[in-house]
């Protein structure tokens, strides 16, 4: 039986790996740092330690087969960019020295789409894209970049490694919840009415678990993946949740310069309600700067990676939703 080592199982991506892990039959045995709601009555080993110690990670990973990284810092507001590189950086620097150590036979690294550099935007992005390398950029995509070359150094170490992007990650077991978890919530619970006509590229996350399962078999040493899904805008969604729930969500879209000038009425929001705010300077940023053109074509070939269709994963989201509404 296939043993696997995971980290980030309390996130949104780790909490459905563990799941489809245990429904294909493997032992999995997590990394535990906090808030471990999402592996809530699961029948799995649970472990405590440090993202950054090398010698007990490595302790921790003895008798697994497969390594499966997904813990990282993920924010685009109120960074604390030191904590982000250490976890980000420092962590995946010592998750694959520990795999080196315990001698693990596959590693497969969770990055992001972000960490290729976006422009030109008019091009398909695929792998051969350079990773970004500007220490102006977002911190979130020079740390995932960083983390990525830590990694593949480590391939040139041994380390039998492949890396997954992916892009912007929603659908269901989403506990803490995500940014767009929490998009998709207040839309759902029609705090949002109004939407801007700008998007991005979503993919299940059942869809990105499944292909890296398909990667410990399938994936090259050293090699990148990008795994898409499809491009919506946020009134896209809005429409799917309003068809499917029977009642409009949103009844205005702006122009995407305008919600710039909304971001202090956001901010103010956000402190007087003590909730995240639902966009920021950085989301829109990214919003800004992407390439829409991600066809996935590698790892659609060669890991058998498949996106469902956006409206199936909507659905699936919202029922959640409406499942835990007191």
């Amino acid at each position: 039986m296939k043993k696997a080592f995971v980290t980030g199982g309390a996130g949104h991506v780790g909490g459905n790996l563990v799941r489809q892990l245990l429904n294909n039959g493997w032992q999995v045995r997590c990394l535990i740092h906090k808030d471990p709601r999402a592996l809530n009555g699961l029948n799995i080993e649970r472990v405590h330690g440090s993202l950054t110690d090398s010698k007990s990670l490595a302790n921790h990973m003895a008798g697994c087969n497969v390594v499966f990284h997904s813990a990282a810092y993920v924010a685009v507001e109120n960074v604390d960019i030191p904590v982000m590189e250490k976890i980000n950086v420092g962590g995946t620097e010592a998750m694959c020295q520990a795999a080196l150590e315990a001698q693990v036979k596959r590693f497969i690294h969770f990055s992001s789409v972000h960490a290729f550099q976006q422009r030109p935007t008019s091009e398909p992005l695929n792998e051969d894209r350079p990773l970004v390398h500007d220490l102006k950029a977002a911190p979130y995509d020079r740390t995932k970049a960083a983390a990525q070359r830590k990694v593949l150094d480590a391939c040139r170490r041994g380390l039998n490694a492949s890396i997954l992007h992916p892009t912007g990650i929603i659908g269901p077991n989403d506990f803490k919840p995500s940014r767009m978890g929490k998009v998709i919530s207040d839309i759902v619970n029609r705090k949002m009415p109004v939407s801007i006509n700008n998007g991005f590229n979503w993919v299940d996350v059942r869809d990105v678990c499944q292909t890296a399962i398909n990667c410990v078999d399938s994936g090259k040493q050293g090699q990148h993946y990008i795994v898409p899904g499809e491009w919506a805008t946020f009134r896209n969604i809005a429409d799917i949740i309003s068809d499917f729930l029977e009642f409009r969500t949103t009844f205005l879209t702006i122009p995407f310069w305008t919600a710039y000038t909304a971001l202090p009425f956001a901010f103010l929001k956000s402190k007087l309600s003590g909730e995240r705010p639902s966009f920021s300077l950085g989301s829109l940023h990214a919003l800004a700067v992407q390439c829409k053109d991600i066809p996935g074509t590698l790892a659609r070939k060669k890991l058998a990676h498949l996106s469902r269709p956006l409206e199936d994963t909507i659905k699936d989201t919202v029922n959640e939703i409406m499942a835990n509404v007191p």
